[in-house]
């Protein structure tokens, strides 16, 4: 009689993240003052994208997570993080509520925190985009009042693969060029991880 094998737990290797060699990197005493580094692989640390500011995020459906935020004297600021579930399914949940968080949280008519004056009216704008099983494109814009146009503060897209969800974000300065070429970026970046997390056991 043959006993059926337990699941082996997913663990995301050190260095696993597109960023973490750099994260982990040694730094000169000039570079800790201009750039700064965090990684972090607590289980309820909230999704990056996080339209309606949740605190901490529910573990029950999450089996590791890493997340790595980079920002700089700039300033400027970007992110990249890995959310590995328990199963497809609760990845797609989790997909399924993100988007329904940027409906439902995706406008503020005072603008805060996002208005330097606290007087501009911002919104979530989210557009699906074909990359691994699901993904969507998602930026908070700011209503620029003395040019009459909505501008991108912060751009980002969320990518789901088998059980694993990732994203990678970033501000208008992180990026350091026009919207179309960082939305380029953001793509090329989660296409890259959504092939790799493959090579975990059991995520596709």
């Amino acid at each position: 009689m043959s006993l059926a094998l337990a699941p082996v737990p997913v663990e995301i290797p050190k260095n696993f993240l597109l960023s973490e060699k750099a994260a982990r990197a040694p730094q000169s005493e000039v570079e800790k003052a201009e750039v700064w580094w965090k990684i972090s692989d607590k289980l309820n640390k909230p999704l990056e994208l996080n339209p309606c500011g949740r605190k901490r995020a529910t573990t029950a459906d999450r089996s590791v997570a890493r997340t790595i935020v980079h920002t700089t004297s700039g300033p400027s600021y970007d992110s990249e993080q890995l959310v590995i579930y328990r199963n497809a399914k609760a990845a797609k949940t989790a997909m399924r509520k993100l988007l329904a968080d940027a409906r439902r949280c995706g406008a503020k008519p005072d603008g805060k925190p996002y208005s330097w004056a606290n007087d501009g009216k911002t919104q979530w704008v989210v557009n699906r985009t074909r990359l691994a099983n699901e993904a969507a494109l998602m930026r908070i814009m700011m209503y620029d009042k003395l040019n009459k146009e909505w501008s991108p503060l912060l751009s980002g897209l969320v990518a789901r693969k088998g059980s694993a969800l990732m994203i990678y974000s970033g501000d208008s300065d992180s990026f350091g060029y026009s919207q179309k070429r960082a939305i380029k970026t953001l793509r090329h970046t989660a296409a890259k991880m959504a092939a790799k997390v493959c090579t975990l056991p059991g995520v596709c």
